[in-house]
């Protein structure tokens, strides 16, 4: 057990010191990061031999910071087993012993440099090997993930389902429903429009076709938000260091959304680079497609989170057309073909 040295009125939970390296000293608590929905703290620890242990703390109150730390230490527990080397080492969650509401889930602490976007190497080898490393040691062979993780503070149901257009449609259904409570009162009609036609066609075309005909999906560890924020370089400029998971066990293109979307810039070198080290899904030709459909996942999620900003919601309606519309040309094509050419009148 650690012992907080420090000269402050409020000193660090016993459990939380309990959680510290044996006869380490607390030397010094600040915050690190922003968070909306939770506290971050970076802790100095000086060690008997004089070296000096640093560590990450994430710190949530009640029911929502229970499964939110729950959440936070049993994704990156999986993702370190894969990417040790991206991944700060977990150490433990638990629950302070001086105020029974507040939870923490601990960590190392990486230094990182903030500014700098990783290069497309540098951040899809990252990728790349998670995905790799993980493929096919989903531990049921199923979809899902033991906990229900989160984006942000909105829950994912990671219930564990036998094939992915069930688990996906699942969750993209969730995933609307609540979209649709945030913003309450707004009616929008091309969105409701939208909706049945994105789950009665675009879901089983891009979908079911990953899963048909001899095709399967494998599941492997997907981190499920991998945009800038999530993803920097350590103090070498080289290594990138990968946190904040939403874990579950996926289809690897689902990673690959955020690099399409278009508040991020990142864009198709980030796709380029995956793709050598990676094979894409087969049917291929579907690929533009299912990347587009893995991309609204993270715009509806970003629509429920900031309701206030109205052109969230237009960027989910914009795509989700997109893909509707990409569906029923195909559709007006395959009919058209299916008619074969027009008899010749007999005079």
């Amino acid at each position: 057990m650690a012992t907080d040295i420090r000269q402050v009125d409020e000193k660090l939970d016993d459990n939380l010191l309990a959680a510290l390296p044996e006869g380490g000293r607390v030397v010094s608590v600040t915050p690190s990061g922003m968070s909306d929905y939770c506290s971050t703290y970076r802790i100095e620890v000086s060690m008997p031999d004089r070296t000096t242990q640093v560590f990450f703390e994430k710190e949530g109150r009640g029911q929502e910071g229970l499964e939110l730390t729950q959440s936070a230490f049993t994704s990156e527990s999986t993702a370190y087993q894969f990417i040790p080397e991206h991944v700060p080492r977990p150490i433990a969650r638990g629950t302070y012993k001086s105020r029974p509401d507040v939870h923490f889930f601990l960590a190392e602490f990486f230094e990182m440099i903030e500014d700098d976007i990783p290069r497309p190497d540098s951040y899809m080898s990252a990728v790349a090997a998670l995905h790799s490393r993980s493929m096919g040691k989903s531990p049921n062979g199923k979809f899902g993930f033991p906990v229900n993780t989160r984006f942000g503070n909105l829950e994912q149901d990671n219930s564990w389902t036998d094939t992915w257009e069930e688990f996906w449609t699942r969750q993209m259904r969730d995933f609307l429903e609540r979209e649709d409570a945030a913003h309450a009162g707004e009616h929008h009609a091309e969105l409701e429009r939208l909706r049945p036609l994105f789950f009665e066609k675009v879901l089983p075309r891009y979908l079911r076709p990953l899963e048909s005909e001899g095709r399967s999906v494998t599941p492997c560890l997907i981190h499920a938000d991998l945009w800038p924020g999530n993803v920097k370089y350590k103090e070498d400029g080289e290594t990138v260091c990968v946190y904040d998971a939403c874990a579950m066990w996926g289809h690897n293109e689902v990673d690959l959304g955020v690099f399409r979307n278009p508040r991020y810039p990142l864009g198709k070198p980030y796709l380029k680079e995956y793709w050598k080290q990676v094979p894409i899904s087969e049917p291929e030709e579907d690929v533009d497609s299912r990347n587009t459909l893995y991309m609204l996942r993270n715009q509806i999620l970003l629509s429920t989170l900031y309701p206030q900003d109205p052109k969230l919601r237009e960027i989910v309606v914009s795509n989700m057309r997109l893909l509707v519309e990409r569906v029923e040309a195909e559709e007006v094509e395959g009919a058209q073909n299916n008619a074969g050419p027009m008899p010749h009148a007999h005079l």
